[in-house]
């Protein structure tokens, strides 16, 4: 009984999903201007992750994630307004209760300036 209890915790624990969705060559929500403008020589921030998450009450969830919401949260923690080579997956687990989400993850550039 005790091996059962023991290995029902593991699958609890180990619960969790991840599904890539997309890769994106550039995605910003902000206008940027890319005229006359190298990417390649502007200030970048490599490998910044943002995520988007909402809680979930017995298979109730309270909001949709957005990719808005995780876009806006990478670009606030690279300081920039462009997103190149993004890669987009979702998130999730549960049992009882749990978080449902979505993450960006790539090379933030500030199109505006330096850091």
């Amino acid at each position: 009984m005790k091996r059962i209890l023991i290995i029902f915790i593991a699958v609890l624990y180990v619960g969790a999903c991840s599904t890539h969705l997309t890769d994106l060559s550039m995605i910003s929500n902000k206008n940027v201007a890319l005229d006359k403008v190298d990417i390649d020589k502007l200030p970048q921030k490599k490998n910044v992750e943002g995520e988007d998450t909402k809680f979930v009450f017995l298979f109730i969830p309270f909001g949709q994630p957005t990719l808005k919401g995780a876009l806006n949260d990478a670009l606030e923690k690279g300081n920039g307004d462009l997103m190149v080579d993004a890669s987009v997956s979702t998130t999730g687990w549960w049992f009882l209760i749990g978080q449902s989400g979505l993450k960006i993850k790539g090379d933030v550039v500030n199109t505006r300036g330096g850091y």
